[in-house]
């Protein structure tokens, strides 16, 4: 903890990379990275910088195994979001980054995607738990498509935080099908986690980073290991077993950090 602090990321890119502008680290548990995303997002907008580099990482250690496993929160096989059998949450270890640019910048064949809108609340609700109606999930998600002025119906696909645990998967599944009303049977959801696992404080930003792919590649990612959806959970149209194609105009993000700290970030064309 002395020797790598929680800035120590930041830090090792700004040199490696001879970044002078604003630099910061926020921690908001495992919606750490989207917060940063909104972050640099406003940053832009405020003109303190034209271009910002705005992500995350996290590495696996043995406190976060112990810390985890205290909590009853992992399964000890391969994890099954939204499945009637499902056990809790496999933990993973990456790191992704956006490179945001204020719009008409020179992005070369990318850049076609925007960060339209960003949501984010507090439950102070529970240091764990999340509020089981759902409540938090949807008013970030709420927010987010205000903030873009975008209408529920322009959502094609919702990249569901979908950790795998018994508490989580209900009540994000209740919040999507508020949310897109009587299209909650159209619009794809998936979880990612089923493919590279819950990877914490890098989780936005991955999931984020797998969202603006498939928008730019025209089709939706499955949720791994999806055999029979909990009843709780059968409001939404799950991608189970294989990706989808799928020309999506706009998606939701969908980030929920312990102690209650949701970010939902709407992308777009």
């Amino acid at each position: 903890l002395l020797s790598h602090p929680i800035s120590a990321p930041a830090d090792r890119v700004a040199e490696a990379l001879g970044l002078g502008g604003p630099r910061r680290t926020v921690c908001s548990a495992c919606s750490s990275s989207a917060h940063a995303i909104a972050m640099a997002k406003d940053a832009i907008l405020r003109g303190d910088c034209d271009v910002a580099l705005a992500g995350g990482t996290d590495a696996l250690c043995r406190l976060t195994y112990a810390g985890f496993n205290a909590l009853g929160a992992l399964d000890g096989d391969p994890c099954r979001p939204f499945d009637a059998s499902r056990r809790g949450l496999n933990l993973g270890e990456a790191a992704a980054f956006l490179v945001l640019a204020r719009a008409g910048a020179t992005m070369g064949d990318r850049g076609a995607i925007e960060i339209a809108g960003v949501g984010c609340v507090s439950e102070a609700h529970h240091i764990t738990n999340p509020l089981a109606t759902g409540e938090g999930a949807r008013r970030a998600m709420e927010l987010a498509l205000a903030s873009a002025r975008l209408p529920s119906e322009r959502i094609g696909y919702v990249s569901a935080h979908g950790t795998g645990t018994p508490l989580n998967d209900p009540m994000e599944a209740r919040a999507i099908a508020e949310i897109l009303g009587g299209r909650a049977g159209e619009v794809w959801v998936s979880s990612t986690k089923s493919q590279v696992g819950h990877t914490l404080g890098a989780a936005g930003a991955v999931e984020a980073a797998a969202s603006i792919i498939a928008m730019e590649d025209g089709f939706v990612p499955p949720t791994l290991r999806l055999a029979t959806v909990d009843p709780a959970c059968a409001a939404v149209r799950h991608v189970a077993g294989a990706a989808q194609s799928a020309q999506i105009d706009a998606c939701l993000s969908n980030s929920f950090g312990f102690g209650g700290a949701d970010v939902s970030l709407c992308f777009a064309r």
